[in-house]
């Protein structure tokens, strides 16, 4: 054997095997490398979300025991006098406090069964729940089944307001923030303080919240005799109330409770034998005769109660920090006393006169409010109402179709036809509600402008069916019209801008630089005319050159917002807001608080509902008995609006309002295009009111009224007010601030030619005029041929001109008359030459000697 052979050979072989062990270590570092990557990548994507959880889980709200329990009392409602009115607890909560030792373990056992089985076993999450949920929507697509526990839901409802996010990453946070404070809250409760506090809490439908108010208000008992239906029946109410409603959706509540009462068995709440019974219990038939017999028994708040309760809910979140929901817990479960602000005796009167057809030219003609509900061919559920059929009619059939009507057979015929075209059959109807208040509507808001408070109000004509219903005086936003030019451009301008009663400009036709043609709603142009005169008269043209020249709409709007108007926008930076032409209008609330400013010597005091409102311990946590207010505009500029406004009700276009008293009064009318909006509001020297009229789908009312109709029965409130509340009548009282001048009532200077007609107005003392007038001329002009009068001239009229150019140049060509006729000429001889007008040496005292002197 060759060794040495052999040993070259095993040489060589042992170099070849080396080869791809180097390659196999090369692989091995780039998959350690690899390895290491992916362990850093994921360690650092873990830290970052570990890191962003975190900051969610920082950022919960920061919780106690008390945050989770409802006070649980009831609160009250008094008048002025401290007469009890009615009790808060429909129809936004109705809760009625049980203890858990009260509540019928079927009944628990029922909510547990449905919402949350493992209640007794998990620590405030549901892991396996989570997982089950997931599962679902995984392979069906389908993730709307609920994971949240019993804890997570009662803290969904009190901390985190119901969770409506607005979007998906929103709602994660929630949830993660939910399941945190879940776990966090049962350390300090139990499980039967948090089922009590879940149950006395959770919306029950029917305007009740809490086990007992709504075993009340569905079986006529307390929740404590309620028997495994019955618990079932209220436990699937809670998914969504007005759906599983009992009374108007019973099939909807009834698939869902037989469900409740299949989980009660497989979880061994019921034995066979009581799951039979309860399935076999004719539960609905009881609910449905039990809310036949409440159907006359509702207490139903009125329309100042209404409109109390919702300022009280905004009060105490403005001014005590409480959230929405918070807010509403404390006010209708804490025990709260709330004092009205209304005078029971105004109110009495503007609720009689508003019961008067005759105030509203005897329309008594009916509107239409329908709703219907329709099961869809896939399962989904659509929704119609008369906004809906009215637009099918304009987009189908007739473009002028109204819902007015004489009769409810009229407005059936239209409904029938509607659901006909769309395929609405009883089978496929789900539910369906019909009334017909009056068409025509209107809304009326008294208050006292020195202290805020509202002391009578109206919200429409018919009579009050539910409580918090839609209210015109405080929640209809409607155009304003002219009413709107006081507040949009001379309470600015006098202000702010340099304008008095006597500054001037020319009814003429006008465009805007930016292509804005206003017209006038009386027909042609009337030349000059003062601020004064354009506010009595509601002139449009004139009132847009002043704002537009001199007001702006940035001051404006910046005055309007001080006035309390808060439905402004940036689409209403143009030069219709002078008139009125707003994007989404103003209440009539809003609009009476703003001119109460005015009557009030320019300090807006906050419109107000009630007083005072107290807690269960009697302490004061809301106080407007003695609101200050703020000034925000000078008393001068009030007096002059007040003056002008006079003038509106005495002479201008608001002269069937005027009081027959002997009352002041001042104010303003608003008509908008077509006469959809019909308004006037204004003040005597104790009290504002506004009132509107129309239409609530703003159809015109052109030709059907006198258009005063409201204006008499503004009138005619204010009068009896006046004589059966005491009001002696008497005048406004012109401040110190304020003095007058004689000055042209064509141009607003001082007089200063024998054109002139001598007025005396009001003025700021700071801001008198010192001009004299040479704005107009005046030439003699031949009653025969129209030239300039002369010797020849048969007979002649004195003109006036508010420029020297439209004085005739043609002299008269009428023929000599004989010596003695021409003796006789009406004209004088001078006049031959007569020419215009032009500024004499000015006068240094006023020519109209019985001009009042300055006042202060």
């Amino acid at each position: 054997m060759d060794y040495s052979k052999h040993g070259t050979h095993k040489k060589e072989k042992h170099i070849r095997s080396d080869i791809p062990k180097a390659k196999h270590k090369v692989s091995f570092n780039i998959f350690r490398i690899f390895i290491f990557a992916l362990i850093a990548i994921g360690v650092m994507g873990i830290s970052a979300a570990v890191g962003g959880l975190r900051g969610v889980l920082d950022s919960a709200p920061q919780i106690s025991v008390e945050d989770v329990i409802p006070e649980g009392y009831k609160s009250f409602i008094y008048d002025r006098d401290g007469n009890l009115l009615t009790q808060l607890y429909q129809p936004e909560t109705n809760r009625i406090q049980k203890s858990i030792s009260e509540i019928p373990e079927v009944l628990q056992n029922a909510f547990i069964a449905l919402e949350d089985e493992r209640f007794r076993e998990h620590n405030g999450i549901d892991p396996k729940g989570i997982v089950r949920a997931f599962v679902v929507g995984i392979t069906s697509g389908d993730f709307s089944e609920g994971a949240s526990t019993i804890t997570q839901q009662l803290l969904k409802i009190n901390v985190f307001g119901g969770g409506d996010e607005d979007s998906l990453l929103l709602k994660f946070k929630r949830k993660f923030q939910e399941q945190y404070l879940a776990l966090e809250l049962e350390k300090n409760m139990s499980k039967d303080e948090i089922l009590e506090a879940y149950l006395n809490t959770i919306n029950l439908g029917a305007s009740t919240y809490g086990v007992e108010a709504a075993s009340q208000r569905y079986f006529g008992k307390s929740c404590s005799e309620v028997n495994a239906s019955e618990a079932a029946v209220l436990a699937s109410i809670a998914k969504s109330p007005t759906w599983y409603d009992p009374i108007y959706y019973p099939e909807n509540n009834r698939e869902r409770r037989d469900k409740t009462l299949e989980n009660m068995l497989e979880q061994g709440y019921l034995t066979q034998a009581e799951y039979d019974e309860a399935m076999a219990d004719d539960v609905y038939t009881r609910i449905a005769a039990h809310a036949e017999e409440q159907s006359g028994e509702t207490t139903i708040f009125t329309y100042y109660e209404d409109a109390a309760i919702r300022q009280v809910l905004q009060d105490l979140q403005d001014k005590l920090g409480y959230t929405e929901e918070q807010a509403i817990n404390k006010l209708y479960g804490g025990g709260l006393k709330v004092y009205l602000a209304q005078d029971n005796q105004m109110q009495n009167i503007v609720d009689e006169e508003y019961r008067d057809d005759s105030n509203f030219g005897y329309n008594n003609a009916l509107g239409l409010e329908w709703r219907c509900s329709v099961l869809e061919e896939d399962g989904s559920t659509s929704n119609y109402d008369q906004m809906t059929m009215q637009y099918w009619y304009w987009e189908n059939e007739n473009a002028g179709f109204r819902l007015i009507y004489n009769n409810a057979d009229e407005a059936w015929a239209d409904i029938n036809h509607y659901k006909e075209a769309l395929g609405i059959t009883e089978e496929n109807t789900l539910a369906e509600t019909f009334e017909q208040p009056y068409a025509l509507q209107s809304s009326f808001v008294l208050m006292d402008q020195r202290t805020g408070e509202v002391k009578a109000i109206a919200g429409g004509r018919n009579e009050k069916t539910t409580s918090l219903s839609f209210s015109r005086e405080t929640q209809s936003t409607r155009q304003p019209g002219s009413c709107f030019k006081v507040l949009g451009c001379y309470l600015p301008g006098i202000d702010a801008a340099g304008l008095t009663l006597a500054s001037t400009k020319t009814d003429a036709p006008y465009t805007t630089p930016s292509g804005y043609t206003p017209s006038n709603w009386y027909s042609g142009y009337w030349g000059l005319a003062t601020v004064r005169y354009a506010i009595t008269q509601s002139m449009n043209v004139v009132t847009t050159k002043f704002f537009v020249e001199d007001v702006t709409p940035e001051l404006a709007i910046e005055y309007c917002e001080k006035l309390g108007i808060t439905t402004l926008t940036d689409s209403d930076y143009v030069e219709s807001f002078a008139l009125g032409g707003l994007t989404y209008g103003v209440t009539n609330l809003e609009m009476t608080g703003a001119y109460a400013a005015i009557a009030n010597g320019g300090k807006f005091v906050r419109p107000v509902f009630y007083t005072k409102v107290l807690d269960r311990d009697g302490n004061v946590i809301l106080d407007n008995t003695n609101q200050e207010g703020e000034q925000v505009i000078k008393e001068s500029t009030a007096y002059l609006l007040t003056s002008a406004m006079q003038d509106v009700v005495t002479k201008g276009t608001g002269t069937a309002a005027r009081l027959s008293d002997g009352m002041d009064a001042a104010g303003k009318t608003g008509t908008t295009t077509d006469s959809k909006d019909l308004w006037f509001v204004g003040y005597t020297p104790y009290l504002t009111a506004g009132v509107w009229l129309g239409y609530d789908q703003s159809y015109s009312m052109e030709g059907q009224l006198n258009e005063t109709e409201h204006e008499y029965l503004w009138a005619k409130i204010m009068n009896r007010i006046d004589s059966e509340c005491g009001y002696e009548p008497t005048s406004f009282t012109v401040p110190d601030s304020v003095g007058t001048r004689t000055v042209c009532s064509k141009s607003g200077k001082l007089v200063g030619t024998s054109v002139c007609t001598p007025i005396t107005e009001y003025f700021d003392l700071s801001a008198l005029p010192t001009g004299y007038c040479s704005d107009h001329y005046g030439a003699y002009i031949c009653s025969v041929c129209g030239g300039l009068a002369n010797e020849n001239s048969p007979s002649s009229t004195y003109r006036e001109y508010n420029s020297s150019s439209e004085i005739p140049t043609r002299q008269c060509t009428c023929k000599p008359e004989t010596e003695s006729k021409t003796e006789e000429s009406t004209s004088p001889s001078e006049s031959s030459t007569t020419t215009p007008t032009t500024e004499p040496t000015a006068p240094t005292t006023p020519t109209d000697p019985t001009a009042p002197t300055p006042v202060g």
